[in-house]
């Protein structure tokens, strides 16, 4: 494997889920000199491959495209623009897309999908992104990109489809294949692809072939058929942050496994014609609706994320009963912050667990009892106490989301349903309300405060109410500085036994 180049950001660790760990306003940079996002010269960077078609590797100096632009993309069906995004934008949007690799280890918002790669699971891509991300919305949808896309369709452009493809190490690569063929409801597309990390051969750029005049090509399940895709000319474009490749939906293009020790994550903004109307939401709806209930796979051998069969990716092999991850967050610094005034995060999860065992819980409640703050881990809401919160984070709901990956119900619905235990005990049982701790007060006012009196007879109807309600208690006894625990490591059997039923 070969180094980062380009500043890619290198994975820490070599496991493969730790990995995953690593909104301002949107600039508007129409008007203003572009700066360039890596240190070395424009030309000598468009001349890295040796291979770029004439005008694809010129610096822009002008934020409109000129006629030449536009007829190398009429001629070829692709055109790079070089360092049109600033650093800071760059910034920026690494930035956003690090949301969304954080969102996909905990099951929130967007789309996600993962493949397998020699280093173990890895994300393989998000889509669905400007409904949960401001700053992703303002430049997808309006400024530079969007308005370099219209001028090349000649008439306003709107968004179709978003994503970001990560290409981790060992990330696999794209058989030859034309988007058209997956996009459905409009005939004629443009993408963007816009790199947030080096894009070269070496991590898997992506291959280009002239083509794009001659309509669909011989395809098998969107897969250009290996006698035409031997016949076309392929040429790989380099491209580096700050730079905007813009492509064809018939343009025929490829890519190989990223063979570098680094990321190679890109976002790739899809639009049509206004004119052809707007599809985003129906793409959206027909892609959950037939990805629903799937297995995911092609034939179960190569990951499904999208209508065509060209993603090369293998099947990511359990990845909701590999606990190391889980395990390594207890290990971390973020469970040695304070959960209160009084003892860590791991300290109160231990101190529950024990409290469960003497209680005679069952093993899943007891697991529930020692976990049933991970969400705080995850959202890292561990305010001082003397801070005031001004929002509730939904840790609760951010944990159990997480743990369904490792556990069924038994152990996530205790979880889900602990904060509001807590506001169910507050408003019917005044010894429980005049014990909680300063820190639970706190917390209690951006949770809801006490329930109703309909919240309490809905609440008490749920199956997971009394082992919400013990878990809760254990929570609020978990809070003894003196008091000593087993280790983590001791409950590790017990959340194995669980993470196979």
């Amino acid at each position: 494997m070969k180094d980062c180049e380009g500043g890619g950001a290198r994975l820490e660790g070599s496991d493969a889920w730790r990995g995953l760990q690593k909104s301002s306003k949107c600039i508007n940079t129409m008007g203003q000199s572009w700066r360039r996002s890596v240190t070395q010269p424009p030309r000598e960077r468009a001349g890295r491959t040796g291979t770029l078609w004439p005008l694809l590797g010129e610096t822009v100096t002008d934020p409109e495209l000129t006629p030449e632009q536009s007829a190398v993309f009429a001629e070829h069906g692709f055109l790079v623009l070089r360092g049109v995004l600033s650093s800071e934008q760059v910034d920026e949007l690494r930035a956003a897309v690090g949301r969304f690799e954080r969102h996909a280890l905990v099951s929130g918002p967007g789309m996600h999908h993962f493949e397998e790669t020699d280093q173990g699971p890895r994300l393989a891509r998000s889509e669905d992104l400007i409904p949960h991300d401001p700053l992703l919305r303002d430049f997808i949808c309006t400024g530079l990109v969007i308005d370099r896309v219209g001028a090349l369709m000649g008439e306003p452009a709107v968004l179709y489809k978003e994503k970001v493809n990560y290409k981790h190490p060992g990330g696999a690569g794209f058989a030859p294949h034309q988007d058209a063929t997956a996009y459905r409801f409009v005939d004629h597309h443009i993408s963007v692809m816009v790199p947030l990390d080096a894009a070269t051969k070496e991590s898997g750029c992506l291959y280009v072939s002239s083509g794009h005049d001659r309509g669909i090509l011989p395809n098998t399940r969107g897969c250009i058929t290996e006698a035409v895709a031997a016949e076309l000319e392929w040429k790989p474009v380099e491209v580096f942050p700050g730079d905007v490749l813009l492509f064809d939906s018939y343009a025929p293009h490829r890519s190989e496994t990223n063979r570098t020790r680094c990321s190679r994550r890109a976002l790739y903004l899809t639009y049509n014609a206004l004119s052809a109307g707007d599809f985003r939401a129906r793409y959206y709806a027909d892609k959950a609706a037939e990805f629903h209930g799937a297995d995911g796979t092609f034939d179960g051998d190569r990951v499904r994320i999208s209508v065509n069969d060209d993603f090369l990716g293998r099947p990511v092999s359990q990845p909701a009963r590999n606990l190391s991850e889980l395990v390594s967050r207890y290990d971390g610094p973020s469970a040695q912050q304070l959960y209160d005034e009084e003892v860590t995060e791991l300290v109160h999860g231990l101190q529950c667990a024990e409290f469960a065992l003497a209680d005679g819980a069952d093993e899943a409640t007891i697991a529930a009892a020692l976990l049933h703050d991970v969400g705080h881990l995850l959202v890292g809401d561990l305010f001082p106490i003397d801070a005031p919160l001004e929002r509730d984070w939904q840790h609760e709901a951010v944990g159990a989301r997480y743990l369904s990956r490792f556990f069924g119900p038994a152990v996530t619905e205790p979880v889900r349903l602990h904060v509001a235990a807590k506001r169910y005990l507050v408003a019917t049982d005044a010894a429980y309300a005049a014990a909680l701790s300063p820190s639970s007060v706190r917390s209690l006012a951006v949770q809801g405060g006490p329930m109703s009196p309909s919240e309490q007879r809905e609440f008490e109807a749920l199956p997971g109410f009394a082992s919400a309600v013990r878990v809760r208690r254990y929570d609020d006894a978990g809070k003894d500085p003196n008091m000593s625990t087993r280790g983590f490591q001791a409950f590790v059997p017990l959340l194995e036994r669980l993470a196979t039923r």
